[in-house]
């Protein structure tokens, strides 16, 4: 009985000890989309829970064929496109910029994002639908008007 006792308490004291380091894993936030459709594609994804360590060994790519194929995504030659460049920042929290040179025509992407790093590889797939840039031309905006208070203020 006592032996059982002390392999129960070995057995806790060692996944205490484990479980502190699986808990602070690397993660992927949301992407926030900062262009719009026919403008070269330009994105931020948050980085979460990275350390120091993990950010001088990040490795951030579009996921290869068989990944995609395994997500059933389809990888299409636009994908090709996409950039991706860990960026520290000293202001806010560390993120992937995911851009392209080149416009992006098609009004919705949807592709994987692979990571590598010291402590593991991480897979996380991203829909973005973009939208067309809102053209107001000088002539409709001087038709806005503000609206007219007047009455609230006969009123008071």
């Amino acid at each position: 009985m006592k032996f059982f006792r002390m392999k129960i308490r070995f057995s806790l004291l060692l996944c205490l000890a484990i479980v502190p380091g699986m808990v602070c894993a690397l993660g992927l936030g949301n992407l926030q989309l900062e262009s719009t459709l026919n403008e070269p594609f330009k994105a931020r994804i948050e980085l979460l829970s990275v350390t120091a360590d993990d950010i001088t060994s990040l490795n951030v790519s579009l996921a290869d064929e068989a990944a995609f194929h395994r997500a059933g995504i389809p990888r299409t030659s636009l994908l090709m496109q996409l950039r991706f460049s860990v960026k520290d920042s000293d202001a806010g929290p560390d993120f992937i910029l995911v851009t392209s040179d080149d416009p992006i025509r098609e009004p919705f992407l949807d592709f994987l994002v692979e990571i590598n790093w010291s402590q593991g590889r991480l897979y996380r797939e991203y829909t973005v639908l973009l939208d067309p840039p809102l053209y107001i031309s000088a002539e409709m905006h001087k038709m806005v008007t503000p609206p007219n208070n007047e009455w609230m203020n006969e009123a008071a």
